[in-house]
């Protein structure tokens, strides 16, 4: 699948107004930002967008978690027609009480996930917070639990099979971490 840029942002600009402050901006990390979406994507933040802006579809927050903690995102494809499907999926699981069990459980207390069209076909994006995201990844993989084997279940058929949610995400490489920056500044 190659290399993607992914960056979980939180702000009450609109993605396209988020642009346009970042390409204007005389920050570095956002030059770092625009940059690397040029060059890893080949995709210029300073012209016009040429397919729709991504689609958030899916926010899971523990509402007994008040802090913020490590981030976790990654990409990957999904299967032809089945946008629909998955907005359907993680409306239905994101309101189940058993999505905060299994998520607690994991250590997790956030779950994004946003969809985005590609010449190439739909791309998911999903950012996870919590105490360890990789670990809570890995033990969601492993796990047997009836909701999270349904949770696994259903993915099945919103990807190809070579994304396998019963094994660990791999080759995910932290480049920045705002929460860091804070801590520094």
């Amino acid at each position: 699948m190659g290399d993607f840029v992914v960056a979980y942002v939180e702000s009450e600009l609109g993605f396209g107004e988020f642009v346009g402050a970042a390409v204007s901006s005389d920050l570095a990390i956002d030059r770092f930002f625009v940059n690397s979406v040029r060059e890893i994507h080949g995709i210029d933040l300073t012209q016009p967008p040429a397919a729709p802006l991504p689609e958030t579809i899916g926010v899971w927050t523990d509402p007994e978690v008040t802090t913020r903690r490590r981030g976790m995102a990654f990409t990957a494809p999904t299967l032809p027609g089945v946008a629909d499907a998955g907005r359907a999926f993680v409306a239905d699981a994101f309101s189940r009480d058993d999505m905060t069990r299994s998520r607690r459980a994991l250590g997790h207390n956030v779950e994004v996930v946003t969809i985005t069209a590609t010449p190439e076909g739909d791309i998911v994006g999903v950012y996870l917070e919590g105490d360890d995201p990789w670990d809570g990844n890995a033990r969601l993989a492993a796990s047997e639990d009836p909701f999270d084997l349904w949770f696994k279940g259903e993915l099945a058929k919103l990807f190809p099979p070579f994304v396998d949610f019963s094994q660990p995400i791999a080759g995910v490489t932290e480049i920045f971490d705002s929460v860091e920056l804070h801590v520094l500044a």
